[in-house]
């Protein structure tokens, strides 16, 4: 779904040329094979909630067909997005009483999930004008050689769905996505030529860029004093892990934890003599045990040296391991106690400006995009017009206890 956008250097965005066509169909929500489970009762559920007066882009009037069709194919990427919270509460997505249910659910007690994803499909349908306004006013030429091969894959994926559906595409556009075929199509093709043009956009703003620019966002820290370095660096660790509770994290035996404990101790010790940390991690490794285990049955190829892996403060959060590894130097050696067991953590690499330069670039490039993007918002003709119903459902939700 479309997020809330800051005007913070850290907004992330792909450049268009990493996106292959299909990709890019898959970004923008359209189509896929996969999104067929569950629409059929999504598009119920939804056109139960939405009112028949939708929403105003200044001068815009948004038809009911393709508001409808912007809410449904959001939705499994809004969902996929929320999975945990849906887990937790216990929704049944299945069946219209569950997702009607999560729909009018607080999140965080000043919005329901429903507001939360028709906020997306507003901010997604407004970001969509702004672009095609633009095209007309700058002049900006359309690829439209590029514009028919994406939408023939678009429309490959469709038929495909709509025959393993057993529907016809007019009957599978509705049931699925509360519109017509012809209006899916219209669609498809005005949120590809506002791609082109985002692109071209993100492409200006990469060149304008500067190296100087650059290094001086890796090297600062943000508002709250967190170097940015953090947040773009890719880190190498290995790590061992002597576990203290089990697959539902409840505590281990009392001796089965205090040995697990003098193990790692041990383990550490070898590990700061100079044993090679990827062995110790194959031979100890209660985590690579496991995997062992469950891959028993089956060879597989496993290139990966034991133990190791790569990421990045944003992919995993902050946990005990990650605060380490970005205070570590490299070679760095530690015994860390966590929730789950004591973990030896050896940190391998780290990446320095030169490495990520490419992605920084990227960052302040799309963060560029985004403060233009908030200034075409603010200004009155690309206002967003709510009616009355619409701004009812808006503001209004149930708190599931």
């Amino acid at each position: 779904m479309a997020v809330a956008k800051g005007k913070k250097e850290d907004v992330k965005k792909k450049s268009s040329k990493e996106i292959s066509k299909e990709e890019t169909i898959i970004r923008y929500g359209f189509l896929t094979l996969a999104v067929i489970i569950g629409l059929c009762l999504i598009y119920f559920v939804i056109a139960s909630l939405i009112p028949n007066n939708y929403i105003k882009i200044g001068n815009h009037k948004i038809a009911e067909e393709e508001f409808m069709y912007q809410t449904n194919t959001q939705y499994k990427v809004f969902v996929n997005y929320y999975q945990d919270y849906i887990k937790n509460l216990g929704f049944d997505l299945s069946t219209p009483e569950g997702i009607s249910a999560f729909m009018k659910t607080a999140y965080d007690n000043q919005r329901s999930f429903g507001q939360m994803l028709l906020e997306g499909v507003v901010d997604s349908i407004q970001e969509q004008y702004i672009m095609l306004d633009q095209i007309k006013e700058t002049g900006f030429k359309i690829d439209e050689e590029e514009l028919e091969e994406s939408f023939a894959i678009q429309m490959e994926a469709i038929q495909r769905a709509a025959d393993e559906s057993g529907y016809d595409l007019d009957k599978y556009a509705k049931l699925f996505y509360g519109t017509t075929f012809k209006a899916m199509q219209r669609v498809i093709k005005q949120t590809l030529r506002a791609q082109q043009y985002t692109t071209y956009l993100e492409e200006q703003n990469i060149s304008a860029v500067t190296e100087e620019r650059a290094r001086s966002y890796y090297n600062s820290v943000d508002a709250d004093g967190n170097a940015v370095r953090d947040d773009i660096d890719k880190l190498t660790v290995v790590t061992i892990l002597k576990r203290t509770v089990d697959d539902e994290f409840q505590p281990l035996a009392e001796d089965v934890v205090a040995a697990a404990k003098v193990k790692a101790a041990e383990i550490f010790e070898m590990a700061k003599s100079g044993r090679d940390i990827y062995e110790l991690a194959k031979l100890y490794s209660d985590d690579l045990k496991d995997q062992e285990t469950e891959e028993s049955e089956e060879e597989t190829e496993d290139t990966a040296k034991p133990g190791e892996f790569t990421f990045t403060k944003k992919e995993v959060g902050t946990t005990e391991l990650t605060q380490w590894a970005l205070k570590a130097s490299v070679g760095d050696i530690d015994l860390i106690e966590t929730e789950i067991g004591h973990v030896i953590i050896k940190l391998i690499d780290r990446t320095d400006y030169e490495d990520v330069k490419d992605d920084i670039f990227k960052l302040i490039a799309s963060s560029d995009f985004e403060v233009k993007m908030n200034e075409y918002k603010d200004m009155e003709q690309y206002k967003v017009g709510l009616y009355k119903p619409y701004q009812e459902l808006y503001l209004t939700y149930a708190i599931t206890q």
